[in-house]
């Protein structure tokens, strides 16, 4: 008796521990399968202690990723004599799913593997704390990224204000002498579509500067379908060799800034010309309502974006054009995103690049 008076003595301070500081131990006879379990292992599980446990009913309490994961790294374990670290995802007896950091150790005799054990400690908290930490990077990453895009792109903008300014003011004189002159009348519209085509160009550097510095856009009720006719022939002035498909419904109306989202089909129709190579052209462009937006898709017949930069396409400086700056697409999904909605690329089944943007149908039109 009093000899036993020890034991009992240890066993209730390594409980008090194992309480103490979370974490549980157990024990697996490998020739009978008998489970031993300090009452943390109980807790964890949410199993009465002292109820009596076998390993294949454990077993089912385990998430089955988890569960095969561990028989797996278990097994090892076991032919190597070593031990492991793992964790696990649990769906206690009362439901609640929770997270485990599970540890051990195979104890051999005579090179023989008698049994395992180890320790059990709930680490839900640990987890959900790190999810968080992972979402707040996610997010510092999104926002270093705007930053980064709208700190180029408005020097961009200031950078290129003036020239175009002069650009304009040449443009402008150059027309005065033309109509002086006498000069033909289609080197003078010539002149014209100049003009309003850094007119333009202008508009659209003021309005990547409003973006990048107060997020003033002005967004309104646009026909889908005049939106990207206009823009159709900006893009494709001078291009030859090119067919578009257009299906858009006439109904469709999206809230939008016009310049930026033309800045958008610029670029995407822009990429879709390059993919061709100087071959033809061919290019599809698609309106589909899907419940509060719009998605808008881009196909081209090129040969597809690598799928080594694909998962990347939308992240500044990656291109899949050697002479490209890799920022298109970058601010693109800027704009799409300011506007609520949200930008993806994929490549076709037998050839081509699809590129598909969302953006919000206006109120009025339901």
């Amino acid at each position: 008796m009093n000899q036993d008076a020890p034991t009992a003595h240890y066993k209730k301070m390594f409980e008090r521990v194992s309480t103490l500081a979370k974490i549980g131990v157990w024990e697996c006879d490998l020739k009978s399968g008998h489970l031993t379990w300090t009452n943390m292992v109980y807790d964890i599980f949410g199993i009465g202690r002292g109820t009596p446990v076998d390993r294949e009913t454990t077993l089912q309490l385990y998430e089955p990723n988890s569960r095969w994961e561990m028989d797996r790294i278990r097994t090892e374990a076991i032919n190597s004599g070593t031990g492991f670290a793992l964790d696990v995802q649990i769906k206690r007896k009362d439901g609640e799913v929770r997270w485990i950091r599970l540890t051990a150790q195979v104890e051999q005799e005579a090179g023989t593997p008698v049994r395992i054990f180890g320790t059990k400690q709930d680490i839900t908290s640990e987890k959900a704390a790190l999810e968080q930490m992972q979402a707040l990077q996610s997010e510092l990453i999104h926002l270093s990224r705007a930053s980064a895009i709208g700190a180029m792109t408005s020097t961009l903008a200031h950078e290129l204000s003036q020239p175009l300014a002069a650009l304009s003011n040449y443009l402008s004189t150059a027309r005065r002498m033309a109509v002086r002159e006498g000069i033909s009348r289609d080197f003078n519209e010539c002149i014209g579509g100049a003009l309003e085509t850094t007119h333009r160009a202008a508009n659209i550097i003021r309005s990547v500067r409003a973006m990048t510095k107060a997020n003033d856009s002005k967004k309104e009720s646009i026909a889908l379908s005049s939106l990207v006719e206009e823009t159709l022939v900006l893009a494709t002035a001078g291009v030859t060799d090119l067919t578009v498909s257009c299906d858009i419904d006439p109904e469709l109306i999206v809230f939008a800034d016009r310049i930026q989202i033309q800045q958008v089909l610029i670029n995407l129709i822009h990429n879709a010309c390059d993919a061709a190579a100087g071959g033809p052209c061919r290019i599809g462009i698609k309106a589909t309502p899907k419940n509060s937006h719009v998605e808008i898709r881009v196909n081209d017949e090129g040969p597809g974006i690598p799928q080594a930069i694909i998962a990347e396409v939308f992240e500044a400086f990656t291109s899949a054009k050697s002479s490209g700056l890799g920022l298109g697409l970058s601010i693109s999904r800027t704009i799409v995103e300011a506007h609520g909605g949200k930008i993806s690329a994929t490549n076709l089944p037998d050839r081509g690049a699809s590129v598909c943007f969302t953006l919000p149908k206006s109120a009025w039109h339901g």
